[in-house]
This record gives C-alpha cells, structure tokens and sequence, in this order.
C-alpha cells in the first residue's frame, strides 16, 4: 500500500510539496523521518524572526533509501515517530498528498525492518538448505537420465515387435480380401459377359442412329417416303443411314405394355406413341376410330377425367385434375380451342413461394408436375391455325393397314382356333413380364455400376446381384426362348387366316373414305368389326377345308358390307361404292394396272396430245385427246394405239355407232384380248355415254352381277339389327318422308299408341330433350325429324346418345331421328347409329305408282262425284295427268340443263295441294278453269320454287299437256310413241295396274326431250361416279411403274408455262387503241385485257410456284396444293376460277382455251379491229354486246334502251367475211339440245348421238324496237337462250336472270315445231 502511495503520487503533487516555502508541521516531520532514514543531516536554516537557526529537513530528505539494509540506529530515531500522532498518515494529509504517501511509506518501513530483522536468518537457512537439495537433484538427475536410457531402448524393442505383428495381421486380411475379390472377379466378369454382346450391339446401334422429328401427323406412306428422303440424304454425305424411331427411343417392355392396353400393333401407332411419351408439349390426337382414346382410357383407367369442351362446369374439372396430378382426356375437339386452355398448352407456370401454379381463366391454382393432358379431335381431315399447331404435339393415330390387319386377324383367329388366340394373348402378356424382368435386372445392375465408388470389387451388393441376376437372367432367356418356339408355331397357324384379314382391313378404309362424298356417311371401327364379327358367324362352314373356309369368309364379309352399306347409301353412291370396292379387291390380289385405273377415274383427262386429229365429223375433239391419252400408256393394247385408231376410222366408227358397242366387233380383236378395265377405258374415250355399262362389267367380272343390285331397304331388318341404345337414323333426300314408314312398322310392332314425334327447329330442343329421358325411362319410340334444322343442339343430342346405357335404358325404347345431309350431324352419333335412306322412288313409272298408292281410295272415289259422270271423268283424266306432271318434272331433273337449268326438289305437298285445287276447281265451276289450274299449279305451288325464268318458262309449257281440253279424249297422248296416256274413265285399280305395266326405263321422249338426252343424263352419271372415285384416291407417291406426282407436276408446269403467254402491255394497248367516242370497242378490248391479265398473272405466277414447290424451294402452301391437286386430276383449280370467266372444261382443255382466247385478243392488238368476233371468246361478253350497241346508238344519235337485236345465221359454207356496215358477226357458239338445219335454215331436230352443234356465224344487227321488221307473231321463232357455259345455271341477278345467262337470240324454226316443242326439248 505504501508502495502504491508512492506510485500514485503525481509530479503535480511533488511539485507542490517542493514549492512549499513554509510547509506544515506534518510535511516537517515526514521530511525529518526521510532524512533520518536517508541518513541526511538537516539543513540549518534561519528562523522566521531572522535571528535563530533550525534544523531543516525538507531539501535533504529528497533522496532514495535501500529499504533491505536500513541501519539500526536510523530505526532507533524512527520508532518514536510511531507514536507521534502528528505522524499520523490521516494527519499528515491535511497538509499534502504527497506527504501522506511519504508518511505512509516511512511508516511501512519501520514495520518492514522490524520483519526483515526476523526473516534474515530464516533467508540464510533457506538459501544453504537449496543449495543442498541442488547437488542432491544433480545426482538424482543423473540416475533419472540412465533409467530413460533403459527405458527408450524397452520401448523400442516392443515398438518393433507391434510393427511386425501388425504387418503380419495385414498381409493376412490382403490374403483374404484378395481371395474375395479373385472370387468376385469371376462372378462380375461371369455376370456381365452375357450382357456384353447385347450392350456392345446396343452401343453401336444407338452410335449409327438418329432421330426424325415432326412425323406425328403423317399417315404411314408419307412417313415412310419423309425417312426415306432422310435416308438417301444421309447416305450421299456417307452417315450411317439405318433408322428405325422404336429402335432409337422405343422400349420393348412399354410398347409391349401398350399393346396389351389396346394400342394397334403396327408402326404408326406405336411412333406415335413413342413421340407422345418423350414430347414436352401435349398431345392432340386425330383418332377418328377412337383408337388412341380406347388407348389412353386402358392406359389410365384409375383417375382419368373425360371432359369435352361443350360441358357447362368442363374448367372446373380440368382444374381439379391438375391440382391433384390426375390425367385428363379431353374428347370432340373441332378445330378451334377454347383460349382458357391457352395457358395450359404454353405450360405457363410460375412460382408464388415454393408452390408451382399455372393460371387459368380467372383461377390460378396449384399444378401439379404429375398432371397429364390428352386431346383427341374425331375429325378426319381437321385443318388446324399455325398458333394450335406450334402449342401441341399433332398425332395422327387414324388406322392403318397393318394395325388394322393384326386386329382383324386376331378377331378370326379367336372365332376360328380359340385355344391358338388365347396362347398367342398368353404369350404376348409372358412376354411382355420376361423381358419386364430383364429390362428391371438390366436396369439394377447399370445402377450399381453408375453408383459404384472405389474399387468396383469391393461392392458386395453389386457382386451378389450381379450373381443372382445371371442366374434370373438365364432362366428368364431360356423361358423367352420357348415363348417364341411357341410363338412360332401360332404364327404359323394365324398366317392360314392372314388373307382373310388383309382384305377385310383393306376394305375398311373403302368404307372410311366414304364421309368425303356425303358429311353423313360416317362408319366406326366398332360397326366395322361388328360386321366383321357377323361374317365369320354366318360364312358357310367347312370340315377339314381350310381354304374353302376362307374363300367363304372373304366372300361373306364382302356382301355383308356391301349390303350393309348400301343401307345407308343414296342410290347414286351404290354404283360408285361397288366399283371402289371392286378395285381394292383387285389392288388385294394384284390384279390391277395402276395406270390404267387412274385414267380410268380422270375420264382419260391429261395434258393434252399434239397428234393431228383424224378427219372425221363424228369423232370429236375431246374423244381424240382421251384416246392420244390411252396412247401414251404405251404398252399392251396401248401400243400405237392413236396410228391405230387412225388407220381403223370406218371400223371404229361402227363401233361408235352401235346401239351397244360391247355387242359388236372391235378393229383387230382387241375387245375379245382386253380386259374388262381396258374396255371400259376405250368406251369412256369413244363412247362416254356407255361408260357406266363398262364399269358394271368391270365390276361383275370381279366380284359378281349381286353387287351391280343393292338389295332393297327393308325397315323391319334394320330395325331387328337395333337395340335401345343404337339409335336409327334416316337420311333424307329432298322430298323423302319416312314417318309413313315408321308408323307402318309401329303398328306391326304394337307401338303405334307408344311414340311421341318432335319436329326440331327453333326451340324444340328442351321438348326433344324431355322426350328422350321419357322415352328411354317408360320405354316408348321417340321420333326426332329434321335434325338438320336444330344444328345448335346437335351437341347435347351427341351427349344424350352417348349416355344411353343398357342398363339404365327400357328393352323397347327406340330413338328414330331423321335429317337431311349436315355436316353439323354429329359424327359419333352416326358412326355409333344404324343409318338408312330414304328417298323418293327414282324413274316415272315408280314416281307414279308411289303418287296413286298415296291417294286415299274413298277419297278418289267421291271425288267429283256431287256433280255427275262428267265431272268425275274430268276428275280422273286430270289427276292422272297431275300426277305424270309431278312425275316428269321432278325425273326431268336427271338429265341435267336440258332438263331444268336448275335442279329444284318438287315435294309430296306440292302434288297434295295441287289436287285438292283440282278438285275443288272442278266441283265448284261449271267449265273447267284451265287457266286457274295451270296458273296454280306451274306458277304458285311448283313455280314457287322455280327461280330461274327460262325454268319457269319450261314448267309454263310443261303443264299445259296436262291441264288442257284434250286430256279428256281417250285418244290423247303425252309421247309420241303414246305408250304414257290418261286411261279412260275406271276404277282405282284400274289406274294402278296400268301404271305398274309401263316399262322400268323411260325413254326421254316422256318428257318431250331428244332421245340423245339419255346420252347426257348417261355421261353425266359416268363422269360424276369417276369424279366421285377419284377424290378418295390416294394422293401419295407413285405405284409400281408409274409416274411420281412430281414428275407428272414438273412436267405439266413446264408445259403449261410453255403455252400460256405473258400478261398484255396495257399500257401499249391504250395508247394504240385509245377511247374513242365513235368506236367503244377500244374501251371493251382493254377491260377484257385488264381481265385476262388478273388471271394469265395468278395461273402462271401459281404455276412458276409448283415448280419451286415440287423442288422443295418454296413452301407448298393450301392455294399452291390446291392447283398442284387440279393438274394432278385434270380439274381447274379454284385459285384460278376466281378469277376466271366460266368454264366446265378439264384443266388440260381450260388451258388449250385460254390460249386460244390470249391469241384472239393479240391478233386483235396487231391487225386491228376482226371483221368477225369470237363471241364466247370473251370474258365478260355482256360488255362487247353493250359496245356494239353504244356503237349503233352514237352512230345513228339514238338511245341505247330504245335497241333490240335482229339475228340472221350466215350460211355454213360462207368462211370469209367483210366487217358489216351495222352491227357484227360473231362465231363460237353451240346448240344445245337440237341443231341448225344449215339448208333449210331452222333449227331441226339433232342427229343421233351429236349432242352439241356448232352454229354458223351469226349476224348481230341492232336496230329500234318500234322499227324492228321482224314480226314476231307471224314468223315462226324460237327465243333461244345463250349461256356462257353449258351448265346454265347461275347466280340468280335483281334482273331475274342467272349470271350464267348472256342474251336470248330470235331463230326460225320449221312450221312444224312450235316454240313449246323446243321448250320442252331444253334447247339453248
């Protein structure tokens, strides 16, 4: 503490005790005790009064004392101090801090001494006694370091020993580990040497492979031909070119999977398969044979949801679904998407936190990763925007041949040889778990040995796996082994029934294709199979004769199709559907040239023929171009086939004029050496008309004279074919009504009092609604008609159908639904449905039978009867004539123009009410009103659906041969021959049996036509069932020994480019032919050239584009492969009918016209204005007829509405002509229906078999109607109509006229015709 005084004491203190001049008594004393122990004298200084001196201590006492060697007798002088209170630390404080430490101190030493003198000699004592323990710890010291010595050198000695134990112990394990791993070795090089040469093939295989992307949705062929393309590719930069998609990312155990959970086995499907499970976008599948959804419904049969878009609450399913990682199949697609789905098919996820949600419509909501999504459209052909297409993966699952073909055959095979099918279905599951297992085994071992770390051989896992795994392995290879010895032995047993299944398969997509005729004609796979099944249950049986059994079942199935089929179809399809079957039976046994049945179906149509046409008059200029045609077929009969021909005029010209050409002799023996397809293909260029004959014997020759004649309908058949949930359906033609037959049946079946009817249209689908949840709960019919008004309910009715299920449907019900052809009908209701067709009964003598079995008999009988015999007589006369008018106008349909320029559908009410006016007319006035009948009749009930006017001028002439004066006469005919007339006054009965005794096929004359119309109703039904044909080809690649499309493209564009010229020089033109007042035909020759340089650009700019496109240098796009489709079938494409004048012509044909019509106008350009104009050279003629007129009216300062025409026909001899001083000639137009009698100059009657007649030229000479000399009363002529086209029919204008219709020309006719005869024969 006296130290820390001492310490603490700071120079400030110090300095304030030094500056003390007179410091207190304390500080006195504490210096005075300082220098006692200093051993200091004190200073003697002068007292404060100045004479006295005293000791002062205060400077000397500023020294430094040894505190261990303070003497004795400074300790004696400073012990008293101790008892100096003066000296107190506490006291001398007071006077200085520094001084209390010092006084602190003193006193502290004389304490200390006082201590030190005690421990003095203990220190010494101390010191000798460690001096003494330091030689002893030397000493021991010494011994310690020899012990250590001794020690270290035991430690070593034991350390050596553990060394060599331990190494000892070491050497021992490696004995053993190394024996482990020798033993491991042998089994890891034993287990993995027999996947080796399996892993080794793999390898390379996979080393040499690629992989093709975009094929989904390509059919089979163009898949092929795409990898195929790929290939060649491939193999000209010598890149291993093998490929095979299965192959590449195919796994065995799930395709296997997949088959067996109903997936077609053939390659399309299982590709597709393949491409959806590895794509990242979501599927949407073309199924229209629900395969893919027979599929993915097996496939995830725990969890699916199935949704369609025309569900009220469909989102929120969808939602639920992805919330919970459950799949979703979403059926009936069109082609559009609801744009709710947009986020979904963009997988527009994102996080909130760490929970993954996508938003949809309004909703977000959590997605789960496990949620998978399916669309399926049933559309066959579905045309789908850019923007769906790049948000989906677009699969074509429609079935293929060889799915299809395994399907057929396991179906027979399972009727035929049950035990050898269920081994086969055995064996495929055996299989399927074999090679499960091994792909599993394969799979731990690849994981063991990707996981494994350090040295392989120390993984006792691996090791024991890969033991037992070999040992599984071999077990499993030898069962694979006997499966497929097994597999064998059924195969061989199902290839017998191969045959039976190729044509039945093949003839399936005959009857698929059949919804591109007619939107109604819808056929599943399950009717197929159905059919199929109905086959091998009634083919006749034969023991121990497996290929009479087969021959049965292949001729069976076939008229069970067709039979079946024709149910459905309309009479003008049944032709078309026999020979489509004819030749894809044909195509099955190789029995067909490819060439010659594609010329077939174009009507020997192509590019035209530069061989100079023989001179004779009855052979025609397209006749010649079909058979320069058949001559480039080159081979064969076709060999020199147009030299032939040519140097064979005379005899080939009897054959052109034999009633039947198949009846007479062919120049050289040909017919007896063709076959029945090369006849047909001579008789479509020689005789069109007989080319029908020619196709029926095509089609007896191979399948039989039964499918030349569809069995008749039979209501109550197809009605035993039903079921309650099946529904019937009647496809309608105009003028058809079932309900008569369905009540008829009704009756019979004891349901007449349990039906109920729903007519649909605008607010009837709740009543229909109600009806059908009635019916099938009470178990009565309900009859849905015209199905075809109510489109916007069709959705619910396909639901409703499909909700129909045995057990929760009455045995009885029946839902009838009847609709006229709609493409709104839903398809599935139609495939699923049991469809007929009713039309009304074709020819006159069955249109008039099914007119008077209609009539009620007390009804026919009262008739007339309140006013006498007279009355009555008048009555009968009369309505037979009705009904033959009603007959002949609605048959006069079938011979197209000539018939009505329109083909208006005259119904059963029109005949009804018209003779319900004919009765009251009769009874009710004495004289008969003939003009109020015809007027009724031809103007208010039939005319009210004739809306062309030269039609309505046909009906107003048609009419008056029935109600007119002469009717009443016995004697009175309606045909020259006077087969067809009103029998006389009779009985009811009388009148039927009379009808049922005229001839089947009428003859033309009935109907007050030429007998050459039944050569134009022939024609024209020949070539529509070739067109038909021929647009359900096949657009792919080409056969055996024919042309590729794009040969034929490439060929055909260059040709075409060759021959039609470049657009006009507008510009030049109007500058050498400017517009003139007296002169308008400048004015019309440069708009045509404006015109016809619209379409010269689009067809050769369409044209240079196919080219490319065929090149693959431009994208073939929809207007590039509609023109590429036109050349291809020989039809003008639509690109260029829109702006184009009309025309009916085949493209080969179109573009020789074309040509001609450029050179008319540029012959016009360079030599002026023609003396004589091509009339139906023009594109808009109406425009040069209103020129020539303008031209007329200038000249003479009249007005133009105040002109008619005059007509004078130049005699055919004249070929030379000046330029008229009025008005022009003109040439180019033909007759049709009658001729020009060139000396008699009048119209005559045609020749046999010249259905067209060129008129001579004509000279067109306007002048003022009040000054027009003709007099129309007196002179026999016939207002004829001119058309630009010989279709006639137009869109109808404000003016009452079609578009199609150019002017009515005044012609003489003879004295002994009348305007009515040539109204009645259709002649313009």
């Amino acid at each position: 503490a006296a130290l820390d005084a001492l310490k603490n004491l700071k120079k400030a203190d110090i300095t304030e005790v030094k500056n003390m001049k007179t410091p207190p008594d304390g500080v006195i004393i504490v210096s005075k005790a300082l220098c006692w122990c200093f051993n200091v004298a004190p200073k003697k200084v002068t007292a404060s009064d100045g004479r006295t001196k005293f000791d002062d201590f205060w400077e000397p006492s500023k020294k430094k004392l040894d505190k261990d060697n303070i003497p004795p007798d400074i300790m004696e002088k400073l012990k008293p101090l101790e008892e100096d209170p003066n000296f107190e630390p506490e006291t001398v404080k007071k006077g200085s801090v520094a001084a209390y430490g010092i006084c602190k101190w003193v006193r502290a030493m004389i304490v200390y001494d006082g201590v030190a003198k005690v421990v003095g000699p203990k220190r010494a004592a101390l010191n000798r006694a460690e001096s003494d323990l330091a030689q002893v710890q030397a000493v021991l010291a010494e011994k310690k370091a020899e012990l250590k010595a001794v020690q270290d050198n035991v430690a070593q000695l034991v350390e050596e020993f553990e060394t060599a134990r331990n190494k000892k112990e070491e050497l021992s394990l490696q004995v053993e580990d190394c024996t482990k791993k020798l033993s491991r070795a042998e089994k890891l090089i034993n287990g993995l040497g027999g996947e080796k040469v399996r892993w080794t093939e793999s390898s390379a295989r996979l080393g040499g492979q690629y992989n093709i992307a975009y094929l989904g949705t390509f059919m089979g062929k163009y898949r092929q031909a795409t990898i195929h393309s790929w290939v060649q590719l491939m193999h000209d930069q010598e890149i291993p070119e093998e490929f095979a998609l299965r192959n590449v990312i195919g796994s065995d155990v799930a395709i296997r999977q997949w088959v067996i959970d109903k997936l077609p086995n053939d390659q399309v499907s299982i590709e597709n398969a393949l491409i959806l499970s590895r794509s990242r976008r979501w599927p949407l599948m073309i199924d229209p044979q629900l395969q893919a959804n027979n599929w993915i419904r097996k496939t995830h049969a725990e969890g699916l949801k199935i949704i369609r878009l025309s569900q009220p609450n469909y989102a929120r399913d969808l939602e639920f679904q992805i919330t919970n990682g459950r799949p979703v199949l979403l059926e009936n697609l069109g082609e559009t998407l609801d744009p709710l789905l947009d986020p979904l098919l963009q997988k527009a996820k994102f996080k909130a936190g760490n929970i993954v949600m996508i938003r949809l419509g309004d909703s977000t909501i959590e997605y789960n990763e496990d949620f998978r999504f399916y669309m399926i459209t049933k559309l066959p052909n579905p045309h789908y925007s850019p923007e769906i297409c790049v948000q989906v993966t677009l699969l074509n699952f429609m079935a293929t041949p060889d799915g299809l073909e395994d399907q057929m055959l396991g179906i027979l095979v399972a009727r035929e040889e049950p035990e050898v099918e269920k081994k086969r279905q055995n064996l495929i599951v055996e299989s399927a778990n074999s090679k499960a297992q091994l792909k599993e085994i394969e799979d731990r071992i690849l994981e063991l040995l990707s996981n494994a770390k350090g040295n392989i051989l120390d993984d006792e896992e691996l090791i024991n796996t890969l033991s037992t795994s070999r040992i599984a392995s071999l077990r499993i290879e030898e069962r694979v082994s006997e499966q497929e010895k097994t597999q064998a032995i059924v195969q061989e047993t199902r290839d017998t029934y191969v045959p039976v299944a190729v044509r039945s398969s093949a003839l399936f997509f005959v009857v698929a294709d059949l919804c591109n005729v007619e939107p109604m004609y819808q056929y599943s796979l399950e009717w197929f199979y159905s059919i199929y099944d109905l086959a091998i249950g009634t083919a006749e049986k034969f023991e121990r004769n497996v290929q009479k059994r087969l021959q049965a079942l292949q001729s069976q199935f076939l008229r069970l199709i067709f039979e079946k089929t024709c149910d459905s179809l309309f009479e003008k399809d049944k032709l078309m559907f026999s020979l489509l079957l004819c030749f894809k039976s044909m195509e099955v046994d190789q029995d067909i040239n490819q060439e010659e049945k594609n010329l077939l179906l174009l009507a020997c149509g192509g590019t035209g023929s530069s061989i100079p046409k023989p001179k004779a008059e009855w052979l025609t200029e397209v006749s010649w171009d079909r058979i320069c045609e058949l001559d480039k077929l080159a081979r064969g009969p076709w060999n020199n086939f147009a030299n032939s021909f040519k140097q064979n005029l005379q005899a080939w010209q009897a054959v052109f004029d034999a009633d039947n050409p198949l009846d007479v002799a062919w120049p050289g023996g040909l017919k007896d050496s063709m076959t029945p397809l090369q006849k047909s293909l001579v008789l479509v260029a020689l005789r069109p008309d007989c080319t029908v004959q020619g196709l029926q014997e095509v089609i007896a020759t191979k399948l039989g004279k039964d499918y030349l004649e569809p069995p008749s309908f039979d209501l109550e058949k197809s009605f035993e074919d039903s079921n309650s949930t099946t529904p019937l359906i009647f496809v309608l033609s105009s003028g058809a009504d079932p309900m008569a037959e369905i009540i008829r049946l009704a009756h019979k079946m004891g349901m007449n009092n349990q039906r109920e009817s729903v007519s649909l249209g605008q607010g009837q689908g709740k009543k229909a609604e109600r009806a059908i949840l009635e019916g099938k709960e009470q178990g009565f019919w309900v009859i849905l008609q015209n199905c075809h008004l109510a489109a916007s309910w069709m959705g619910r009715l396909e639901v409703m159908v499909e909700e129909l299920k045995p057990e929760d449907v009455q045995e009885q019900f029946r839902l009838w639904l009847t609709a006229m052809p709609s493409p709104a009908f839903p398809v599935s209701v139609l495939q699923n449905g049991l469809k007929m067709t009713n039309e009304p009964p074709k020819g006159l003598k069955f249109n008039l039978l099914r007119g008077y079995l209609s009539i009620d008999r007390d009804w026919f009988e009262e008739a007339g009867a309140g006013r006498g015999e007279e009355c009555q007589h008048a009555f009968r006369k009369m309505l037979f004539g009705l009904c033959f008018f009603h007959a002949s106008i609605q048959e006069r349909c079938i011979y197209g123009p000539l018939g009505w320029n329109i083909p208006y559908q005259f119904s059963e009410p029109d005949r009804q009410i018209c003779m319900m006016q004919l009765r009251m007319f009769l009874e009710e006035n004495e004289n008969i009103p003939y003009m109020a009948l015809r007027y009724t009749a031809s103007e208010a009930n039939y005319g009210g659906r004739v809306t062309d006017s030269h039609d309505r001028r046909t009906i107003n002439n048609l009419i008056t041969d029935f109600y007119c004066a002469d009717i009443l006469k016995d004697e009175y005919k309606f045909s020259p021959s006077g087969a067809y007339y009103a029998p006389v006054f009779s009985p009811y009965e009388t009148y039927v049996e009379y009808i049922r005794s005229l001839p089947i096929n009428q003859m033309p004359e009935a109907f007050g036509l030429h007998s050459n119309a039944n050569l134009v109703a022939a024609i024209s039904e020949a070539m529509r069932i070739l067109r038909t044909a021929n647009s359900l080809m096949p657009k792919t690649g080409s056969g055996e020994g024919t042309r590729s499309p794009d040969a034929i493209l490439t060929e055909a564009t260059e040709k075409y480019l060759k021959a039609v010229a470049g657009p006009f020089d507008c510009e030049f033109v109007e500058a050498k032919y400017p517009m003139d007042y007296k002169e308008s035909m400048n004015t019309v020759l440069n708009q045509e050239l404006l015109r016809f340089n619209k379409l010269v650009i689009q067809v050769r700019s369409t044209l240079v584009d196919v080219g490319k496109a065929v090149k693959g240098l431009v994208v073939m796009s929809q207007e590039l492969d509609e023109v590429a489709s036109g050349i291809l079938a020989n039809t003008t494409p639509g690109v260029w009918k829109a702006v184009s004048y009309p025309s009916l012509k085949p493209l080969s044909s179109y573009v020789t016209d074309l040509c001609a019509r450029l050179k008319f106008f540029q012959d016009w350009i360079d030599a002026g204005l023609p003396s004589t104009f091509w009339l139906s050279g023009f594109y808009f003629t109406q425009s040069f007829l209103t020129g020539q007129l303008q031209n007329y009216a200038r000249k003479f300062k009249l007005e133009i509405d105040t002109l008619t025409w005059n007509f004078k026909v130049q005699k055919q001899a004249l070929t030379s002509f000046r330029k008229p001083e009025t008005g022009c000639l003109v040439y180019g137009i033909f007759m049709d229906g009658a001729r020009w009698d060139d000396i008699d100059m009048v119209i005559a009657e045609s020749f046999a078999k010249v259905l067209f007649c060129e008129l001579p030229h004509i000279h067109l000479t306007p002048c003022e109607v009040s000054k027009d000399g003709v007099d129309k009363k007196t002179t026999t002529l016939y207002p004829c109509p001119i058309y630009k086209t010989s279709e006639r029919k137009g869109v109808l204008l404000t003016t009452g006229h079609s578009t199609n219709f150019v002017m009515t020309m005044l012609l003489p006719m003879s004295s002994q015709h009348t305007e009515k005869h040539w109204v009645k024969r259709g002649v313009a």
